[in-house]
């Protein structure tokens, strides 16, 4: 690739006179307006090339930032993860816990209620008991009454 030719190298270039040449003024003024062009160029091309270095590092910059972002999003998600699994464990330990919870509660129950029952049965056999024993009492101090009053009946009736 040919070297670029700068405004400096026109300026300071320096050309043979010729018997029947160009007027050097024309040349000049000509020379001068490529040298002008060419610095205009030269500012506008750092230019360019300041903003494309401004523009590659703003890019560089949200290239990191965006990165930063899909991290931060990553880890949120994995957080959010974490968290949802922690608390469908933690949920899934409140309802094992609930259902064992439940189950002795309705086995006791059942135990009491058998209880109960025994208790019933037992009270009811009592009364039968009581029942039978107070009727046999009864019927044991009827038997005697009727006995000392036919024995009282019997001295009445018997002269002195």
């Amino acid at each position: 690739m040919p070297e670029l030719i700068t405004a400096l190298d026109v300026e300071s270039k320096t050309f043979s006179r010729a018997l029947r040449g160009y007027d050097p003024d024309q040349v000049d003024d000509f020379l001068d307006q490529i040298v002008e062009t060419l610095r205009l160029m030269a500012e506008k091309t750092t230019d360019l090339e300041r903003d494309i270095q401004r523009l590659e590092d703003q890019l560089k910059d949200y290239n990191n930032l965006k990165d930063t972002l899909q991290e931060t999003l990553l880890m949120a998600q994995r957080s959010a993860e974490v968290k949802t699994e922690a608390a469908k464990q933690e949920a899934d330990a409140i309802i094992s816990e609930a259902r064992a919870k439940g189950e002795r509660i309705v086995f006791e129950a059942m135990n009491q209620r058998d209880a109960f029952r025994r208790d019933a049965l037992r009270l009811q056999e009592m009364k039968r008991t009581f029942k039978s024993d107070m009727a046999a009492l009864l019927s044991k101090y009827t038997s005697m009454l009727e006995t000392l009053h036919e024995e009282e009946t019997l001295e009445e009736s018997q002269p002195e």
